[in-house]
């Protein structure tokens, strides 16, 4: 089994408290593909669907300075290096933006065809796919950013390279709907694989950030 380890958490101007989430619907969602591998055209249509509604105000109401504060306090005080990067639920790329000058190859994926296309300024490349069958050789990523995405456990193995690294960040911590503490993403990995993940987690204000690689 691997071991986690706490960071003091970092101030941070916070989104405000919006109620608990813990009914929502994608909260559900990311239990069963985490914990149980249930990922079926349904959930695929269904998740698609609704992310394509918001993708047309998703910068306007997202984009601000503070959003990327934990997943670059993640980069920083977990150690993250590598040269090949994969942001994966990337959305319309207004993290990606500001993060692909940091690496020498940084490619955005999302399900959602609407996302892509309002992609911001100065996004990397973009690919439209399923995160549970990557169109990416075994191995081919040194870092998989998750930010509020869903954790397809066999494809974070399969994909990530040896000495890979997993970044997983919850913006809203708790109340984020797409979220899972860290225990949480170490048990998944761990009960999937067969081996140990280690991970480096804190926080930024409200936001959650882990750091995973195997053990």
């Amino acid at each position: 089994m691997g071991t986690i380890r706490h960071l003091p958490g970092l101030d941070g101007a916070d989104e405000g408290n919006r109620g608990t989430v813990a009914n929502h619907r994608m909260r559900q969602v990311t239990e069963l593909v985490a914990t149980s591998g249930i990922w079926n055209p349904g959930l695929v249509d269904e998740v698609r669907g609704l992310f394509d509604s918001l993708a047309s105000e998703w910068t306007a109401t997202r984009d601000n300075p503070r959003r990327n504060a934990p997943l670059i306090d993640a980069l920083e005080r977990g150690g993250v290096d590598g040269r090949i990067v994969l942001e994966l639920g990337a959305g319309t790329c207004i993290s990606a933006r500001d993060l692909v000058d940091r690496f020498d190859t940084f490619v955005a994926i999302d399900l959602s065809w609407e996302m892509l296309f309002h992609a911001v300024d100065g996004a990397p490349p973009l690919i439209c796919a399923d995160g549970s069958s990557l169109p990416l050789a075994e191995g081919a990523i040194d870092v998989l950013i998750l930010q509020n995405m869903f954790l397809f456990t066999s494809e974070v193995d399969r994909c990530l390279a040896d000495n890979g690294t997993l970044v997983w960040v919850n913006s809203r911590g708790p109340e984020t709907p797409i979220h899972l503490p860290t225990e949480a993403v170490v048990g998944c990995l761990e009960e999937s694989t067969g081996y140990g993940w280690d991970a480096v987690d804190s926080t930024v204000g409200e936001a959650t950030w882990a750091v995973v690689s195997r053990a």
